[in-house]
């Protein structure tokens, strides 16, 4: 089952302007709300990098989009409508004003990036633990050094 049904999209779209743009086919619709949750997942879930273990937050993606019913965030149910209907925009601009369906998913991005770079945290979404140091037998507790001597060259 999908995280958002097409009924559930009446709060941002017209049940008859998204049924205009998708020509009433309910699977587009599914398959729209796939890639709005794929997209939200890429995001939240964190990288290989180092620079992903300075403190900030790790989402537990699996656990939000598994969710179902009235367990589910309610800020993670709007983002995927708007990320929808955003990708179902380009598909027909039918009674719907990009411009304003464009800002809703800028806004709804930047809080998501927010989310994942630790700059904005939502207490009701689930976070996985920290890495426990000591399985990573090169980690060191801390770094010291200065920088390396810069040499002018004339």
């Amino acid at each position: 089952m999908a995280f958002v049904t097409k009924e559930e999209m009446h709060t941002i779209i017209r049940e008859n302007h998204l049924d205009s743009i998708v020509d009433s086919d309910d699977a587009t619709v599914t398959s729209t709300i796939g890639v709005a949750v794929a997209e939200i997942k890429t995001r939240l879930t964190p990288g290989k990098t180092k620079e992903w273990m300075d403190g900030r937050p790790h989402y537990d993606v699996e656990a939000i989009f598994s969710a179902t019913g009235d367990d589910r965030n309610a800020f993670m149910v709007e983002a995927v409508k708007v990320i929808t209907l955003w990708w179902l925009i380009v598909r027909a601009n039918n009674g719907v004003y990009y411009e304003e369906v464009r800002q809703r998913y800028d806004r709804v991005m930047d809080l998501i990036k927010d989310l994942a770079t630790g700059a904005a945290n939502d207490g009701t979404l689930p976070v996985l633990p920290p890495p426990d140091p000591e399985d990573d037998p090169d980690a060191k507790p801390f770094r010291m050094g200065g920088n390396p001597k810069f040499h002018h060259s004339y």
